[in-house]
This record gives structure tokens, C-alpha cells and sequence, in this order.
């Protein structure tokens, strides 16, 4: 054993043997004179197994401690203005025809996504559907799968697939550093004057805007983004245009109570508290209590061994016969936040008539953009399925076979069907339509990423296996309970200021 590794089995013996002294308790007995003598019974410590010296030099040599998320800046979910937000979130009234909530493609119980490959917006068969058994009426209409809202109040860069919302940092011509937000409205790389104050308050936005997400033909006389959200928020406010627009109507109380306000309707009611309401309830889904992070705290029995193998692998770089996910998967969130090709499977409508979604390149055209998309955190990432910017790929096994294989994965995905192997359309007869160029767009992402930096890691089948369980390990614990998500959902005794809440049940999200 090298030195390092005995200083580490030193530190984790010294552990151990403290915990045992701390642990043993002197009881009593009574000898067959009578008298009392202590006794100490003996307790065993934790085993340290070879996996936790190879781990916890990892973690040493990279300073993994300092990846502990810190959530304490962001909101509670008992907070007036997350719980307000959380009522926004659930209610069809921010859908322009009324029939769609923000949660029908973001619900807690489905991971903070859909548990779709692709979102069904306005055009669902029965809105009050929610999860894999919600169907479209027509045709897919969204190009990209539901991003999970967990988490989002601690991106500091960008959100959506595409990074159209960002936050720019810049220094002008006098060397004054500045910040703003820019999105679709501004225009690539300006700032928007009527961004939120934070990036996921700004995102609540845009998908109130998309006739094919919420909007959908509401609004007719809308001429831009601003005036579909004006329309909106004196819907609620039962003011200008919006009166009289909900049968019932008490939203006014709810803004003064979470505001602490007794501000008039159309002074309280704007899309930007709105928008603001939002964003504190997303931002309050911190969600990071993870059996990953137990360990880097200090409990060794939180991973079990082929998590600690994965975790190895995670955190080596391929060069030593690692995975070096952590390359592009670091940080306290998992993501460096950069876009990149990996060349996962182009299927689905696309953005243009060749059905191509060229991802980043779409808004900066930088050849390296070309089919290139966010880097998603893996926090909680065994919940979000299916995965990839059009959902593709239906476990986290074929994902990362994707990363040891790409072309063997694209084969795998079109012999297979392509979308019409997908759970989502495996029944739809119009299934083909979603294939549409999709094997030629496809190859065509595949010839970018071979000329690209990219080295696929060479795993075996039990290391790919071992590098799924670390991935399962970034869960947080009150995530995959159903009973402990539920507070992060109206439950049956929250006040419905519209009767317009969405209605689902465990068999509706495709719950047994």
C-alpha cells in the first residue's frame, strides 16, 4: 500500500475507531459477591472496503466536498410566495384555452418532467392527463422533451434545451463588468428589460407564449409575447380584457396574502409577479439530499459497492480506464452547463421541413453548435426518463451504451423502430411521420461527433452497470417517495382559487 493510501486508511481506521469508543457504553453486573462491576461491551465500528480507500481518494484529490450543493439562499416551499406559485403552477388558467397547467409537462411525481419522450401540450386528448398515458389529439407538435423543473433555481448559466435563456456576463468598453439575461425576445446575446430577476423566474415566461405548449389559439388579437402575457395576468386579475374571463375568481386575495400587499388588481396581478410567484415555487424544488452526497458527508454504508465502482469510474478520466463523465458532469449540479453533440438520435418533427434539430446552432450559429445541446444536471436523473433533447432513449443503460458506442446505439435505436419503438408512440399508427428523416439526421450528427474531441470510454458490461448505480445514487431520498413530493403539489384541502386546478390521480400518471 502507497503512502497515500495508507494515510487515507488511517483517516477512515482513526473514524471507525472513534466511533466505536464513542459507541461503547459501560453497563453494569453484579458479581456472585454482590457487588457492581463495570463492563464494556464491545461494538463493532464501519468496515472499510477497498472500494472506499480507491473512492475516498478521489474524492481527495478532487476536492469533492466543496460539490455539496448549497440550497440555503433558495426559497422554502412553505413560503407564501412559492405556495402561491405552486397554485400557479397547477392551474389551466395561465393556458391560453385553459385546458393546460405548467404541470402537465413538469409534475413532481414524474421526476419534475412527464415521463414522456415528448411533450403533448395543447393538443392532449384529455388534459387532465398527466404522465405516460396522456395522448395527443393530432399530431406530436413539440420538438423536445420536458425538462425537469427540480433544481432550477440553482442554474446560474442557462435553461432549455438550447440555452435561449441566458445569463451573459460582459464588460463594456470602460471595463465595467456587466450581467443581464437575454432571451427569445431580446434576441441572442441582449438583454431583455423585462427578464425576471433570475433566470428560472424569466423562464416562466415563454412557455405561456407557445401556441403548441400552453397558449394555443387564445388570444387571437395578441400581437407579441408581451401581450399574451398582459392578457393573462388580468385573466386572473379580472381586470381590462380579463374580466369576467373565470366563473370563479378569488386570485386577487391570493397575490395580496403571498405579496403582503393591498395593492389593486392591476397594480398586484402582472405577469412579472406572476412570473416572480413561479419561479419562487421551481426554485423551492431543491431537491439534493441524495445517498451520493450522504457519503461525501460521511456515511460509508450510504453507497453500496457497485455504486462506490461507479463512482470511480464517474470521476476517473478514460486515460486511466475511467468513464471521465466528470468532465462534462461535474460541479455541484453534475453539468458544466456547456452544449455539446453526442450525436443521440435525431427523430421527431425537428425544426424545419427536413425534421432537423440542429439544437444550439439554431440560435448561434457556431459550427460547433451544429446538433449540439445542454449539458442536463444528473441530480435526480433516475426519475426524469425517458433522455436526450427528443427522449430517445428510455433507461439510463442506453444511455450510457450510447456514450461507450454511438453508432452502435443509433443502429440499435432504428432497428428497433426508431419512434415507433418508443413506449410514447408504439401504438400510433402515425408513428412513422416522427421518423422522417430521422436516420439521415441522425448520421449526420454521428459524422460531426467523429470528427469531433469526443472518445467513447471503453466499459464492459459490468462497469456500465456499476456507473448506472452511481448515476441512481444522485436521487434525493424525498424525490422517489410519493408521500414526501406531495408537498410540492396542492393537496385536497389547498384553497383552488378557480376551480381550474389540475386534476390528476396516481392511475392517470401512470402510477399502479
Amino acid at each position: 500500500m502507497n503512502t497515500t493510501k495508507r494515510s487515507i486508511y488511517g483517516v477512515l481506521l482513526y473514524a471507525g475507531v472513534l466511533s466505536t469508543c464513542l459507541a461503547a457504553k459501560p453497563t453494569h453486573h453484579v458479581d456472585h459477591n454482590g457487588k457492581k462491576r463495570n463492563r464494556h461491551v464491545e461494538v463493532v465500528g464501519p468496515q472499510f472496503s477497498e472500494e472506499d480507500l480507491k473512492l475516498q481518494q478521489i474524492i481527495t484529490d478532487q476536492n469533492l466536498m466543496s460539490t455539496v450543493p448549497d440550497v440555503s439562499e433558495l426559497p422554502h416551499i412553505s413560503q407564501p410566495l412559492a405556495q402561491l406559485g405552486m397554485k400557479l403552477f397547477f392551474t389551466k388558467s395561465l393556458g391560453g384555452e385553459k385546458t393546460v397547467a405548467c404541470a402537465s409537462c413538469h409534475h413532481p411525481r414524474l421526476g419534475g418532467g412527464d415521463g414522456l419522450s415528448l411533450p403533448i401540450g395543447t393538443n392532449a386528448l384529455a388534459p387532465d392527463i398527466v404522465g405516460p398515458l396522456r395522448r395527443v389529439n393530432g399530431d406530436i407538435n413539440i420538438p423536445r422533451n420536458s425538462p425537469t423543473i427540480f433544481n432550477s433555481g440553482l442554474a446560474r448559466s442557462s435553461l432549455f434545451w438550447d440555452g435561449r435563456v441566458e445569463q451573459i456576463t460582459t464588460t463594456d468598453s470602460v471595463g465595467n463588468e456587466i450581467t443581464f439575461i437575454s432571451t427569445p425576445d431580446s434576441g441572442f446575446g441582449q438583454p431583455d428589460e423585462l427578464a425576471g430577476p433570475d433566470l428560472v423566474s424569466t423562464l416562466s415566461r415563454f412557455p405561456v407564449t407557445s401556441v403548441e405548449e400552453m397558449r394555443g389559439e387564445a388570444f387571437e388579437n395578441a400581437v407579441d409575447n408581451e401581450s399574451v402575457r398582459q392578457h393573462l395576468a388580468e385573466r386572473l386579475g379580472n381586470y381590462g380584457s380579463g374580466i369576467n374571463d373565470l366563473e370563479k375568481n378569488t386570485w386577487l386575495h391570493e397575490f395580496r396574502k403571498a405579496f403582503n400587499s393591498k395593492q389593486p388588481a392591476d397594480s398586484l396581478i402582472t405577469f412579472d409577479s406572476i412570473a416572480l410567484a413561479l419561479g419562487q415555487y421551481q426554485a423551492a424544488t431543491k431537491l439534493v439530499n441524495t445517498p451520493w452526497h450522504q457519503y461525501l458527508k460521511g456515511d460509508l454504508n450510504a453507497l453500496n459497492e457497485p455504486q462506490k465502482r461507479g463512482a470511480q469510474l464517474f470521476f476517473t478520466q478514460i486515460s486511466q480506464g475511467g468513464a471521465g463523465c466528470v468532465n462534462c458532469h461535474g460541479g455541484t449540479r453534475f453539468t458544466n452547463d456547456r452544449f455539446f453533440n453526442l450525436a443521440f438520435p435525431q427523430y421527431g418533427i425537428g425544426l424545419d421541413d427536413q425534421n432537423t434539430d440542429t439544437g444550439r446552432f439554431a440560435i448561434d450559429s457556431l459550427q460547433q453548435h451544429m446538433f449540439a445541446f445542454k449539458v442536463p444536471s444528473l441530480l435526480n436523473i433516475e426519475l426524469t426518463a425517458p433522455y436526450g433533447h427528443s427522449g430517445a432513449y428510455e433507461s439510463l443503460e442506453q444511455v450510457v451504451a450510447h456514450y461507450v458506442d454511438p453508432s452502435n446505439a443509433i443502429e440499435q435505436f432504428f432497428s428497433q423502430g426508431g419512434a415507433c419503438g418508443l413506449a410514447q408512440f408504439r401504438n400510433d399508427d402515425n408513428c412513422e411521420l416522427l421518423n422522417k428523416n430521422a436516420f439521415e439526421n441522425s448520421q449526420a450528427a454521428l459524422a460531426l461527433l467523429q470528427l469531433s474531441p469526443f472518445v467513447a470510454p471503453q466499459l464492459d458490461e459490468q462497469q456500465q452497470n456499476d456507473l448506472v448505480a452511481f448515476l441512481k445514487s444522485l436521487t434525493d431520498n424525498c424525490a422517489k417517495s410519493a408521500r414526501c413530493i406531495r408537498r410540492f403539489e396542492p393537496g385536497p384541502h389547498t384553497f383552488d382559487p378557480d376551480n381550474l386546478r389540475l386534476k390528476v390521480k396516481d392511475a392517470i400518471l401512470g402510477n399502479s
